[in-house]
This record gives structure tokens, sequence and C-alpha cells, in this order.
């Protein structure tokens, strides 16, 4: 399963056309014999790596669910309120994996980094908490830990003060 628009670049790479299906955002498939169906949702982010194909596909979050678990998955995003409409039409979720990182102020509208996933996982209903992509390798001018760290800072405040 991958966004609208990405298939072309897996037959590239040598997937075979047959294992690829492609989901517009709200549109959902039920993977044969799992009991789960994958869903493509609204996210904030730029497709391609080169001025030749920016903005080509489709870039979505992922939503997996089965009768009794949902998990969201947001991918590389930026902080959107399409989130709370997420939560609306597809929630509740049992897991939230969110990016933290790697995050620069700079980079906003297509990163979340610590603080903006905090307050993502608000629209998104709360719930158990994955921060993911972070510390794999050095994008952003700030050590590799920092996401973590800042989520450390940020998350006893935030729990405390609701």
């Amino acid at each position: 399963m991958t966004s609208l628009g990405v298939g072309a670049h897996l037959v590239a790479w040598g997937v075979r056309p047959e294992r690829i299906v492609e989901l517009e955002w709200w549109e959902s498939h039920d993977v044969p014999n799992t009991g789960l169906t994958v869903t493509a949702a609204p996210s904030q982010h730029f497709s391609g790596r080169t001025l030749k194909n920016r903005n080509a596909s489709l870039w979505s979050s992922l939503i997996i669910r089965s009768q009794r678990h949902g998990v969201f998955f947001s991918g590389d995003t930026g902080l959107t309120t399409e989130y709370q409409t997420i939560r609306e039409r597809l929630g509740p979720f049992d897991l939230v994996m969110l990016e933290v990182g790697a995050f620069h102020p700079a980079w906003g509208d297509i990163h979340l980094g610590p603080k903006n996933a905090l307050e993502a996982l608000a629209l998104l209903g709360g719930g158990p908490f994955l921060p993911v992509h972070w510390g794999t390798f050095s994008l952003a001018m700030h050590a590799w830990d920092q996401p973590a760290e800042t989520l450390l800072e940020l998350g006893p405040k935030r729990a405390h003060d609701s």
C-alpha cells in the first residue's frame, strides 16, 4: 500500500505491479487474508526530491485497522489541522506513531519535530504515542538524540498540565 502516484517508482525499483496498491486520501484497502484494512489519510509534505518531480505524487499518513485495534502512522509530515478530521473519521487509535525528527524551525510545514508532534497527538485524540523517524541520520542541525530528549522534557509537563 502506498500513496497515489508512487507505484511507478516501485515498479522501476523492481516491485511487481500486481503487488502494488495505490491509495488516494480517505481510500481504504482490505489486505487479503489478514483482517487488516489500510486507509490513506491527509498528510502535509511535498513529494519528490528534485525540481523535475516535485509534487508528482500524493503524500499520505496511513491508518491500519483490525476489528479490535487501530494504529495511526504519520510518515513525514508537518502539523496540520487535518489530524482532527482524521480522528473524527477514523479514530480512536490504540497507537499513534508520529515523526519527531529531524527537525528545524524552517521545516515546520513538512516535519513535526517534538513540540508539534505533541500537538498532533492531541488533535488525533491522544493515546499511546510511539515517536518515530529520529536518530536515523544527521539531516538537521541538532544532535541525533535531541528529538527524544525534547520529548522527555515536554512530555511530563504536558501530562502534568492536563
